[in-house]
Order: C-alpha cells, then structure tokens, then sequence
C-alpha cells in the first residue's frame, strides 16, 4: 500500500513523508509528532483489527495529533445493528464475487464463494464495535461534530473535528 501511495502520489512527493508504524504500539505517536500538527487524519479499514481497549486510547492519540480545527476521519468496518444487517452485506459481497467469476469465465459457484468468503482466515482479525461506541468516545475525547456520516451493512465512515480553539478544548474536559 505504501508503494501504491508512493506512485501515486508522486507529483506531491516533494510534500510527503511515508512512514511504516503500527499504532497498535502507543509509541507512532512520537515518531509522527514532529510531523505535525495535522489539518486530517484518515484511517481507512484499520484501526477494526485493534482489541477493542486499544481503541479509545488510540482515538486520544489521533485527537493530540490534529490541529485545532483539524479532522479524523475513520472509514471502517463496524459491528452491524442486526444479524440482517450482516446477512445482506455477507450476500452482496457474495453476489459480487460471484458475479466476477461467472464476467471471467470462473468455475467456481455461488456456493463455494461463499464458503471462501464467510471462512475467509482473515475473518478473526476483525474486531467490530458499534459506530454508535466509536462516536460516543470520540465526544467524549473533545471532537466536536461527530457523527456517522455513511453507514451500510457493515461499513461506515465516521468523523470529528478538533475544536478550533484551545479554550473549546479545555472547556470539555
């Protein structure tokens, strides 16, 4: 992915650094600090394969990170309202997979995507929680303007803002 970004973007690689950090380990805070501030933060299908004690103190980290004004902005897996919720996201990305395979002329079934898809060895990593969670916490750190803004099935982005003044901030605590 970080080659991909590298290419890219390379019109702008004057502008960019590229860093390879697991913020599993509290410790990436340090090494991007003297990066920052940052006007936005975007996370994009990750931070759902953190322990869910992980998160919130993850989420403070990113707040420490923004400028006053600035924006995360989280597209993620989340744990579904319903288990119909889960069924119609299964069988969409189901119906994809084997709609693909019938375009190219696969052998496959329905059936036997399915069982690819739903045994998939990566399926434990997923830890899903409630967006409804997520933005409570992400309130609760001091974003303002938290919501959900796209949410379906299983897949949501959720986003806050850091209060443009300090004061704000420190208000909320």
């Amino acid at each position: 992915m970080l080659e991909q970004a590298r290419v890219q973007l390379g019109d702008f690689a004057d502008q960019l650094t590229f860093m390879n950090l697991d913020y599993g380990d509290p410790g990436w805070v340090k090494a991007v600090r003297s990066e920052g501030p940052f006007d936005a933060i975007v996370s994009g299908y990750s931070i759902h394969h953190q322990p869910n004690e992980r998160k919130r103190p993850l989420y403070k980290e990113i707040f420490t990170l923004l400028r006053p004004g600035g924006w995360f902005i989280n597209i993620e897996h989340i744990a579904p309202f319903s288990p119909l919720a889960t069924e119609l996201f299964n069988n969409h990305i189901i119906d994809g997979y084997y709609a693909i395979e019938q375009q190219n002329g696969g052998p496959r079934s329905r059936a036997e995507l399915a069982d690819v898809f739903l045994n998939r060895p990566d399926k434990d990593a997923n830890i899903l929680l409630s967006v409804d969670t997520q933005c409570n916490w992400l309130r609760g750190i001091g974003f303002e303007l938290v919501d959900c803004y796209f949410h379906i099935y299983e897949l949501a982005v959720f986003a806050g803002r850091r209060p443009n003044r300090q004061s704000e901030i420190v208000n909320r605590k």
